[in-house]
């Protein structure tokens, strides 16, 4: 069959609500007239199309520079956020001057445990705007207080306060750039936005998230491989009222699927969050948070997936907050 007769498909809001758990009349309006306006229509990758799908991760993975130190990664994200903080400035406050850097053109995609293929090159990115979209408002649109974890170009930072104006929006990062942009950010509009240095790594003893408010962090912890508990640590005694992850998260992938094995791989050559589900069952299990949900929602990058994990202090933890 020539490539031209190939049945071509196009992801539809219930594919939404199934790949991230909600129903069709909890979509907005404002996510339908984004999903119209996005071209969304995939293929499955032919034979020859996966092959070089497969080598060029493998190459990608093979590359001396994919794994990186500590300052190394600091000192690329500084320059990339100064490079969105520029932006900002030059062109103002929107999607475009904040989308990150790294986001770069490509016909693949992973989605529903296949490769597939799109005439969209900027499928990855849309698709990542969509889910975040339903995210925020099906999760967040109860608390009147959202901390970003790792907020880098503030793009979630601009798109909370664009769906919820009326909240207190506040960016933390290790980067004294993704601070700026979100200071920047609450100047140009004139809105509660404040931004934070913050070293998730490392969290300071101050506790800057108020109890009960929202965290969330999105792509963000990545960067921190193994070294997540002094971060739960931190989140946990901030007695906050939800905390939303949208990260890759290496539990949920199967080692004996192709397609999966070379995430894991490239997950751990760049040395990607690990563990992190594992330790959040952990506490769950001495009484200490309670998990609202985790899941694979089998939307993926080009080479790895993000997956879900919504969870809260105990409820006895919370009460102790308050009072």
């Amino acid at each position: 069959m020539s490539r031209r007769k190939e049945k071509k498909y196009r992801m539809t809001p219930a594919d939404f609500c199934t790949m991230f758990r909600c129903q069709t009349g909890e979509l907005s309006e404002e996510f339908l007239k984004e999903l119209g306006r996005v071209d969304t229509s995939y293929r499955p990758a032919d034979p020859e199309e996966r092959e070089t799908y497969i080598l060029q991760v493998l190459k990608r993975i093979s590359d001396p520079y994919v794994a990186r130190t500590r300052e190394e990664n600091f000192n690329t994200f500084e320059k990339g956020w100064r490079e969105n903080l520029a932006l900002l400035r030059e062109n103002g406050p929107t999607a475009l001057s904040l989308k990150p850097l790294y986001f770069r053109p490509s016909p693949f995609l992973r989605y529903q445990d296949n490769l597939v293929v799109s005439g969209n090159a900027g499928l990855e990115y849309d698709l990542f705007t969509l889910a975040r979209m339903i995210l925020f408002r099906k999760h967040l649109s109860g608390y009147e207080r959202i901390y970003e974890l790792g907020c880098g170009s503030c793009q979630n930072l601009l798109m909370l306060t664009e769906m919820f104006p009326e909240k207190s929006l506040y960016g933390l990062d290790w980067s004294p750039a993704a601070a700026e942009i979100a200071n920047c950010l609450g100047e140009i509009l004139n809105r509660r936005i404040e931004g934070m240095v913050f070293d998730m790594m490392a969290p300071s003893t101050e506790r800057i998230i108020a109890p009960g408010s929202a965290v969330v962090s999105i792509h963000a912890l990545e960067q921190i491989g193994e070294k997540h508990e002094g971060l739960l640590r931190y989140l946990h005694e901030c007695r906050p009222g939800l905390v939303l992850h949208y990260e890759p998260v290496l539990e949920f992938y199967r080692e004996e699927g192709l397609l999966d094995f070379l995430a894991l791989m490239y997950c751990r050559r760049r040395n990607y969050l690990t563990g992190f589900l594992t330790a959040l069952r952990r506490l769950e299990a001495e009484g200490k948070i309670e998990i609202l949900g985790a899941w694979r929602p089998h939307l993926g990058g080009v080479i790895h997936e993000a997956s879900l994990i919504i969870w809260r202090p105990a409820m006895e933890e919370i009460r102790r907050g308050k009072a």
